[in-house]
């Protein structure tokens, strides 16, 4: 596309298959998610599935694509749209920075603040979500992926980090915990499904009037969820990765 690239949104994750459902790999989950919704509110054939390509060269699993912007009603907001890199990193979690260094340059997207990354938290309760721009270190201390990523280009990135809670025993250790599958336990998967459709609508809503405070006031750490939960019974997203 000879278009600029609006945003590149990453989605931190491990790569391997055995971690695929599991809670450390909430940013992969949401990014397979994202594509769907975008597939569909795109009005594209149901039956295809969103394409991903893997470049090698990239470290990454990537989507580029275009969808028009909406307002909060659906309706079309003249011939405005965006374009937008979906990108999974192929590197360990704690090297997702380099492959996001890689994705920026190839599409020369300079700007670190048109970089969204979104991952898992621990300190954030299950089913809400944590926004962040910009700040020091210290705000992304113990995720050795975020932290990865502020040794490669600096902490002016705007961060989703969708929240896992911590163990709910202190005989289970973190590394277990995020390490492990999420579970339908304390509707643990329908609270993170409702996740995933708050934090589509924060990046819709951010994309629409480009203010992070007003997102952040609107959608982050809301205190009160919903009475009733959509039952979840698979955080498996569909996509078609082509080149594996």
């Amino acid at each position: 596309m000879s278009r600029p690239v609006d945003y590149i949104i990453a989605g931190l994750g491990n790569p391997e298959p055995e971690y695929a459902n599991t809670r450390h790999n909430a940013g992969y989950i949401f990014i397979d998610y994202l594509a769907n919704v975008m597939t569909l509110t795109q009005g594209e054939d149901v039956q295809n599935l969103p394409v991903f390509y893997r470049r090698i060269d990239l470290s990454a699993d990537v989507r580029d694509t275009i969808f028009n912007i909406t307002n909060e009603t659906g309706t079309s907001i003249g011939s405005n749209s965006t374009r937008v890199i979906l990108m999974k990193p192929l590197n360990a979690m704690n090297e997702s920075g380099l492959a996001i260094q890689k994705v920026m340059r190839h599409y020369n997207l300079s700007d670190p603040k048109k970089l969204i990354v979104v991952a898992d938290d621990l300190n954030t309760l299950p089913g809400t979500l944590m926004i962040q721009g910009g700040g020091d270190l210290a705000a992304m201390k113990g995720h050795k992926g975020l932290e990865n990523i502020v040794s490669k280009i600096g902490t002016d990135f705007v961060r989703f980090r969708l929240g896992i809670g911590r163990p709910y025993s202190d005989s289970i250790p973190i590394t277990q915990w995020v390490l492990g599958q999420f579970s339908k336990e304390n509707r643990e998967m329908d609270l993170f499904g409702h996740l995933l459709q708050l934090t589509t609508q924060a990046l819709k809503d951010y994309n629409i009037h480009q203010d992070l405070k007003r997102v952040k006031k609107k959608y982050a750490h809301a205190k009160k969820l919903p009475n009733k939960l959509n039952e979840m019974n698979s955080l498996i997203f569909p996509v078609d990765v082509h080149g594996v």
